[in-house]
């Protein structure tokens, strides 16, 4: 039992490192161009069942419905579906399909069930560790799809689903697109609630397996509850599925644009190459405003007087102000900045490279 759980443990610590890494609320920067819509379940899987209604027909539904939304009021966005017919897709491959697609965006479509018929409303999920015995009673229910995945004892290293010791490897957990998805999140819940009037449920953290590879902010819709009465009335009619998509659509719109209104072009990047950065100076402490993995045309809450700055490393473009070689000032000045751009951070740099700040702390102290 224990060394199943510790080849488990090793196997999704192994995820985590092969994740993207990026600093949280940081994202890469510019215009909304993929999203990719996952329809859950499909094929075998029928996903939650009440009578002969089925999840992944609903979910299918509702998915198809959301793309031809965004599809006819934004054409220039590429919409990236996991599955457009009765298919099966593994949960692994979910995440890989929007990964490749370079997709900004994840929204995985579910339906709900409970035991008790009374039992109703929509909710919201990112990922993350449950902090309800409620939600990883969701996430169990949702990834017992791995069970109809060929060799999926073998793939998933022995995760299973229904035992919740599987679940402690989500509190190694890091999700460096929690912000994003939490404020996508939000404004699906709230959209939901007010077009469906079902009872809002809120927005929650869980441990599901579609969402753990990807790449970019995500989130799990749970759009109703099969086995209520009079959320299965709206969830199996063509009606309610357009007022489920239209929600999530309506929810997308307004985060696109929050995140795309306060773009504004940096008319002065100044680039400090490697050489240029080992040439000038030993170490500095800056403030990281974005990064990218590709270079910056435009940014994101940058309405900043101070010129931003380059550095390129590591596959990625750091954007940074407020360059000083004590740690006290850099403090000082990250409050400030924060009023404006809350995810940011100091970063040490030495020879053209990141650093930890520890690192150059020693360095000023022997100064």
């Amino acid at each position: 039992m224990v060394n199943r759980f510790v080849l488990c443990g090793c196997f999704w610590m192994m995820v985590l490192f092969c994740l993207p890494i990026i600093s949280e609320g940081q994202e890469s920067l510019g215009k909304i161009s993929c999203i990719c819509i996952d329809a859950g379940h499909g094929g075998s899987d029928p996903g939650a069942i009440q009578g002969a209604y089925k999840e992944k027909n609903i979910t299918l539904a509702v998915a198809l419905k959301l793309g031809k939304l965004i599809e006819k009021a934004y054409p220039d966005i590429k919409i990236v579906y996991t599955r457009k017919t009765d298919v099966a897709v593994d949960l692994w491959e979910r995440g890989k399909i929007a990964n490749n697609a370079k997709a900004q965006l994840f929204i995985s479509i579910h339906v709900n069930k409970f035991s008790k018929s009374s039992v109703r409303g929509v909710e919201t999920y990112v990922l993350g560790l449950h902090k309800s015995e409620a939600s990883l009673q969701v996430a169990m229910q949702e990834n017992e799809a791995i069970h109809y995945e060929k060799d999926y004892s073998v793939k998933y290293d022995g995760f299973d689903p229904k035992k919740a010791e599987s679940y402690i490897m989500f509190n190694f957990m890091k999700n460096s697109y929690l912000v994003n998805s939490m404020r996508l999140a939000s404004s699906v819940q709230k959209e939901l609630v007010a077009n469906t009037r079902m009872p809002d449920r809120e927005v929650r953290q869980a441990g599901f397996v579609v969402l753990m590879n990807v790449g970019m902010p995500s989130i799990l819709v749970e759009t109703g509850f099969i086995s209520n009465p009079s959320d299965r009335a709206l969830l199996i009619s063509s009606s309610g599925q357009d007022k489920l998509a239209r929600s999530i659509f309506n929810a997308f719109k307004a985060y696109k644009n929050v995140m795309e209104k306060n773009s504004v072009m940096l008319t002065k990047v100044e680039s400090s190459s490697t050489e240029e950065v080992a040439g000038n100076e030993d170490y500095f402490y800056a403030i990281q405003v974005a990064s990218s993995t590709k270079p910056i045309k435009d940014a994101r809450y940058l309405k900043l007087r101070e010129k931003v700055k380059e550095l390129k490393g590591d596959g990625r473009y750091r954007y940074y102000i407020g360059v000083t070689k004590k740690y006290s000032e850099a403090l000082e000045f990250q409050a400030n900045v924060r009023r404006k751009i809350k995810d940011c951070f100091i970063i040490a740099v030495s020879n053209g490279k990141i650093i930890p700040v520890s690192e150059a702390r020693k360095l000023e102290a022997k100064n």
